[in-house]
C-alpha cells in the first residue's frame, strides 16, 4: 500500500535547528558557525538593513567570501552581484526579507536567520531557500530568551525546532529551551495552606499523586500539631515557675509579732483573775 505523506510546514528534507545567542557576541557566533558548517551557498537573513552592513562588514573582515543584498542597493549593483553568486563567486549572502523576495537563488545549503523576523511569515520564506529539489538543507536560527513567545507561535504552525549548540568544532544535540521551566515546575513547592492540594483531590489526577497530596497533608498537618504541642509546654512550665515563685514570696510572722501575742493573752488571764 503507497503511504500518503503528510504535509508540512517546511520540506522534510530540512533540519531546522535553534541555537541560542545568550551571553554571546552575535557576530563572533555567527563566523563560528561558518566555520563548522562548511557550506556550498548560504544564505543569511537579517531583519534590517543596518544589521545587513555592519554583519556584512564583520564577516568580509573576518577572510570570507560575502554578499550583501537590501534594498539600498542599486538595481544595476544587485544584478552584477547576483551574476557573481551565479558564478559561486560568493560562498555568503547576507540579505534582508524584501530585497531576497523575487530573486531565484540555486544551490542554498544553508539559512542563518540572525534573529527570527519581524513579519513570523517571513520564516517560512527564509527557510525554503534551501532543502530544494529533494536536496538535503539546513535551516539555524538564533534566538534569545525574549523571542520564545514568537518561537511558540512557529511551532503552533507545525514548525518542529531541534536545539543545537557548537561544541568542540561540531553542531551537538543540547537541552531543550523549557527545562528549566520544566524543572521548576516539578520541583514547585507545595501552598502554604493545602488548599490547591485538597481541591485537587476532587480532580480526576495521575495515578499516585493522590498519595502525594495526602502525604503533603499529613505533614502539613504533624507541623501543626507538633508547633501546638511545643506551645502547650512552653505555657505550663511558665505557669509553673510563676507559682513556685509566689509561693517564696509569702510573709511569715516575725518574732516580735508572736511575743506580743503572748503577752496579749497573757495580760487577758491576770485581769480574768
Amino acid at each position: 500500500m503507497e503511504k500518503i505523506k503528510t504535509k508540512t510546514v517546511i520540506s522534510d528534507t530540512i533540519d531546522n535547528w535553534l541555537i541560542s545567542t545568550k551571553g554571546r557576541d552575535k557576530n563572533a557566533q555567527i563566523y563560528e558557525l561558518t566555520q563548522v558548517m562548511q557550506p556550498y551557498l548560504a544564505m543569511i537573513f537579517v531583519n534590517t538593513k543596518t544589521r545587513a552592513d555592519e554583519l556584512h562588514s564583520y564577516l568580509t573582515a573576518q577572510g570570507l567570501k560575502v554578499a550583501k543584498i537590501h534594498g539600498d542597493i542599486a538595481p544595476r549593483e544587485r544584478k552584477r552581484i547576483m551574476n557573481q553568486v551565479k558564478n559561486l563567486d560568493f560562498e555568503y549572502i547576507v540579505a534582508t526579507d524584501l530585497a531576497a523576495r523575487g530573486i531565484d537563488i540555486e544551490g542554498v545549503s544553508h539559512v542563518i536567520n540572525d534573529a527570527i523576523p519581524q513579519d513570523l511569515s517571513f520564516f517560512v520564506h527564509r527557510v525554503g531557500r534551501t532543502g530544494r529539489n529533494g536536496l538535503p538543507g539546513t535551516a539555524i536560527t538564533l534566538y534569545q530568551p525574549s523571542d520564545d513567545s514568537d518561537i511558540r507561535e512557529l511551532e503552533k504552525l507545525g514548525i518542529k525546532f531541534v536545539p543545537k549548540v557548537v561544541k568542540d568544532g561540531e553542531f551537538q544535540d543540547t537541552y531543550d529551551r523549557d527545562r528549566r521551566a520544566n524543572r521548576e515546575k516539578k520541583q514547585e513547592k507545595l501552598d502554604i495552606e493545602m488548599i490547591g492540594l485538597v481541591k485537587k483531590k476532587k480532580k480526576k489526577v495521575k495515578p499516585g499523586y493522590k498519595k502525594k497530596i495526602q502525604w503533603a497533608v499529613d505533614e502539613k498537618n504533624a507541623v501543626k500539631t507538633k508547633r501546638a504541642e511545643s506551645r502547650a509546654r512552653g505555657r505550663a512550665e511558665r505557669k509553673a515557675k510563676r507559682q513556685t515563685f509566689l509561693k517564696h514570696q509569702t510573709v511569715k510572722p516575725s518574732g516580735f509579732y508572736c511575743f506580743c501575742i503572748v503577752l496579749h493573752r497573757d495580760c487577758q488571764n491576770f485581769i480574768s483573775r
